[in-house]
């Protein structure tokens, strides 16, 4: 039980931090779509053309048996959907189809969803499999999404069936068949029973896939072959076949219909990430288990790797905007895989780097131990807040500079157990990550913010539960170094969370901004301004603009935002650019070396300062920005 003046600390100072998590606000509400009336409504509004009419008339009468004899309207469903297939096979891909085509599609859509919203009451008020509801009314399952049979996902509905609040857009595309969001719920029980299905458990994705799964898929149903039921569903996953064309017995390819954003927000919103981001920096102890890179998809060969850091007191929720739009890019899904970093952002800033730095290298050996895939060779990390300061430290060598900021005597003279002198170590001797090739950082405090500071920042300090390993380790260097003279990052147990360290002035976050980075890795720079104090002096409210820039940045784009500019248009149309400028590399260097040639030289730092751009909202006449390359210092006063 939580004294409640601790309690109301500790709900005054989420209030405050909530403002420097940058998690979006993510909504899902759910509504019936099989309704007769409904249908009656659509059809006297579409006219329906006479060569559709009988698989209008199917329809009905499936939603007229909808409720009191579910198995016998989904066959009525699976009927109306392949008297529709013909027409829709015949209309071919052109965009420009006749009425009669594009109401059989559409009655072809319709009655795919009616069918899986009908299944899955049975499923849930009888306790059957989707598969066998399917099968008991002489519907075959196939296909697969991910590295799981179609049959062994849980829940598969319409993508109709759902509303959806908090994204700037929706992404999604229409054509052929039904958009769908499936579900897997990943318990011990569930794990037994896949093994049972078949399922290789052992793939590595399963040990990076959260404990609800939920993916957007297309659903189409066909006329079974031989061997097979009257009719079979297969459904299609958009993210390993991103053009998603279908080509039913091998007539003419038909684009799928598919909707991106329904899966990505069923992940984020009934994940609660929010909240396991918000306790996760008062309570790191309690969520360090949960460390790690966090994928919705599975591994790719051949795809490069762009990795979310999100930053403190957030989660992976964060990047619900950036994830919906660049995922569901179809052009960027044939290149990239989407993953995430998750860490407990009350821990120290250092402790976590080094568990992103543990996370990185040992993926690589999951994946590809033989090193046969050189994609995961130019991973991209984009870090936000606290989470661009991990990035960095992914492309920074520390040296000795770190540890004697700490002591003056030796690692070998700290007396620790193993684990933790290992851990000692690795938070504060480290080398550049030799698979990180470009960062971006996004409102990163390289210098430090005034929340940290503040009483906010001292308050939420002294209310973290700081982990009992990083206080042995902080014992036991104050044992060898004598309390007076104990170094920077262990002066007791605020100067140990990450809150603290982000103050303008605290040595460990100045020590860290030293460091050198390593000169091949080209890095980016995305900075929100609020406008309300004048350039150079203003910022996004949280990180000051001083503290946000870089030198030696290959671009900064300033754009009109809070902290969370993560979150923006402008800020997600600069992270697709960087994609695409490192993909071209990224290919150069491939066909040369197919060719036999020696790789292009890719420029890293500017020729000269860093090129300065403000987006379209935070441009104002009254900002003057010289642009031009020099050494000269930046002007970006706004005269007032």
């Amino acid at each position: 039980m939580i004294p409640t003046r601790r309690l109301l600390c500790l709900t005054a100072t989420a209030l405050t931090l909530a403002t420097v998590g940058g998690c979006a606000s993510i909504v899902v509400h759910e509504k019936p779509i099989a309704a007769r009336e409904t249908h009656e409504l659509i059809e006297a509004e579409a006219l329906v053309p006479a060569g559709n009419r009988r698989a209008h008339a199917l329809i009905r009468t499936g939603l007229e048996l909808d409720r009191k004899h579910p198995a016998w309207a989904v066959t009525y469903f699976r009927d109306a959907a392949l008297e529709a297939l013909p027409m829709v096979v015949g209309g071919g891909a052109n965009e420009d189809l006749p009425p009669e085509v594009l109401d059989a599609r559409s009655a072809y859509r319709r009655a795919i969803e009616y069918m899986l919203a009908t299944a899955d009451r049975r499923v849930k008020s009888e306790g059957i499999s989707w598969k066998e509801a399917m099968e008991q009314s002489g519907v075959g399952v196939g296909g697969q999404v991910g590295i799981y049979d179609a049959a062994l996902w849980q829940e598969v509905l319409p993508a109709q069936q759902f509303e959806v609040k908090g994204f700037h857009r929706t992404v999604a595309r229409g054509g052929v068949g039904a958009p769908v969001v499936i579900r897997m719920a990943r318990t011990v029980e569930d794990r037994a029973k896949a093994v049972e299905g078949g399922v290789d458990v052992t793939d590595p994705s399963e040990r990076h896939f959260p404990a609800q799964l939920f993916r957007s898929s297309s659903a189409v149903i066909r006329p079974g072959r031989p061997g097979e039921p009257s009719a079979v569903l297969v459904l299609h996953d958009p993210t390993q076949n991103p053009d998603m064309m279908w080509s039913p017995n091998g007539g003419p390819a038909l684009p799928l219909a598919y909707d991106m954003t329904i899966g990505v927000a069923r992940q984020f919103h009934e994940g609660n990430l929010d909240l396991v981001g918000r306790l996760g920096v008062l309570y790191p102890s309690e969520y360090d288990g949960r460390t790690g890179i966090f994928m919705m998809d599975p591994y790719q060969p051949g795809k490069i790797p762009v990795i979310f850091v999100h930053g403190l007191m957030s989660s992976p929720g964060a990047w619900a905007d950036a994830m919906n739009e660049l995922r569901g890019d179809p052009e960027l899904r044939k290149r990239y895989q989407f993953w995430m970093f998750f860490y407990s952002t009350g821990n120290p800033i250092l402790t976590s780097a080094a568990r992103l730095r543990q996370s990185l290298v040992s993926i690589r050996d999951e994946f590809d131990p033989l090193g046969k895939d050189p994609a995961l060779n130019d991973m991209i990390l984009v870090g936000h807040s606290m989470g661009g300061l991990l990035s960095r430290m992914m492309i920074s060598d520390s040296g000795e500079s770190l540890w004697q900021a700490a002591s003056d005597k030796s690692p070998d003279e700290v007396v620790l157990d193993q684990e933790q002198k290992q851990m000692l170590v690795d938070s504060m001797f480290f080398a550049p990550v030799p698979t990180v090739t470009r960062v971006v950082f996004v409102s990163t405090p390289h210098h430090g913010s005034p929340l940290g500071d503040a009483w906010v920042g001292r308050v939420a300090s002294r209310l973290i539960r700081v982990p009992k390993d990083v206080l042995d380790i902080q014992g036991a260097l104050a044992k060898l170094n004598g309390s007076d003279d104990l170094g920077w990052q262990f002066k007791g147990e605020r100067y140990a969370t990450s809150v603290a360290q982000l103050g303008l002035a605290n040595p460990v976050l100045q020590a860290m901004s030293k460091l050198p980075m390593r000169d091949e890795v080209p890095f980016h720079s995305i900075i929100g301004y609020n406008g309300k104090e004048p350039l150079p002096e203003g910022g996004d409210g949280v990180v000051p603009y001083l503290s946000a820039h870089l030198d030696g940045a290959m671009s900064e784009l300033i754009v009109s935002s809070g902290h969370s500019a993560q979150e923006t248009d402008a800020a997600i149309r600069e992270m697709r650019r960087v994609l695409a400028v490192h993909y071209n590399e990224y290919a150069s260097d491939r066909t040369a070396m197919a060719a036999g040639k020696q790789p292009p030289v890719h420029v890293a730092r500017p020729d000269g300062r860093t090129p300065i751009r403000f987006d379209d909202a935070a441009s104002d006449p009254r900002v003057r920005v010289n642009t031009a390359r020099s050494d000269e210092p930046l002007d970006l006063r706004i005269i007032r």
